[in-house]
Parts: structure tokens; C-alpha cells; sequence
């Protein structure tokens, strides 16, 4: 099985907030080989400046977690004309910001699930491809 994750669910893997047990299941399940998370080259940055912002990690632990990220192998998929433009129709149609439209345009494009913590976006995700709040992931496992 293959998911798109936003950063609002893997960065919860690097900070304690809420749903982090949840996003935690969704880490585990790809590092076991259960899953496989793809994801727009730009969820790296995003979760980036999360773990820069959590004053809970010190400098060091923030420069390990941005490099376990890397380490961690997600499939990352870089930009091209047609997902950018899919991506502007996107944020256009839902109002969403055109980073939060390209986890939909990916997961559009895999025929895959979107799994996600930010309701607003699973809200608008719902009317274009199967989408998830990552509270759900755990009652929605196939083994």
C-alpha cells in the first residue's frame, strides 16, 4: 500500500503535538516495509522549519532530525510543468495554498490515499481524491 503524507504528519514524527502517537504508527509502518509514503520534494522544507521552530530540541537533536528525515528514504517526487500546472488548478478550486494543493495533486496523480492532521485540508482533499485524518490511520491498516 502506498500513502501521500503531508508535513502536518510528518512532522509530528520529529515534535510531540497533537496526533503524534497516530503519525508515529504511519513512521513505523513505512520503516517495517508495510507502506510506502510519497511525498512532494518540498515536504523536506516544510517539516525542516518545523523542527527548526521546536525550541525543545536543542541544536544538535534538531540537526539529527532533519537528517533522519533525509535518511528515512521517503519517495519524493520533484516538480514537473503538468503537476505544477495540475497543482495551480488545484489551489485555485479549493483555496487551499498551493503547497497544501500539491500533497492533493500527488496523491491525484498516484491514485493513492492522502493522509493528514490538518482538517481544513482533508476537508478539501475529500472532494478530489480519498483522503484520511491520520486519527484514522491506525482503524484503516491492511496487512
Amino acid at each position: 500500500m502506498k500513502v501521500v503524507a503531508d508535513a502536518s504528519v510528518v512532522a509530528k514524527w520529529f515534535n510531540v503535538e497533537e496526533y503524534t502517537e497516530e503519525s508515529l504508527i504511519l513512521k513505523e509502518d513505512f520503516v517495517s516495509g508495510v507502506i510506502n509514503i510519497a511525498a512532494p520534494l518540498h515536504l523536506v522544507y516544510e517539516v525542516g522549519n518545523s523542527i527548526w521552530r521546536n525550541k525543545q530540541l536543542n541544536l544538535r537533536d534538531a540537526m539529527d532530525a532533519v537528517a533522519s528525515l533525509i535518511e528515512l528514504d521517503l519517495e519524493l517526487t520533484a516538480p514537473t510543468a503538468k503537476s505544477m500546472s495540475r497543482t495551480m488548478e488545484v489551489a485555485r478550486e479549493t483555496g487551499l495554498t498551493f503547497y497544501d494543493a500539491l500533497y492533493i495533486q500527488l496523491a491525484e496523480e498516484k491514485g493513492v490515499t492522502l493522509v493528514t492532521a490538518d482538517r481544513k485540508q482533508l476537508e478539501k482533499a475529500e472532494k478530489l481524491v480519498t483522503a484520511i485524518h491520520v486519527r484514522e490511520y491506525p482503524e484503516t491498516r491492511r496487512f
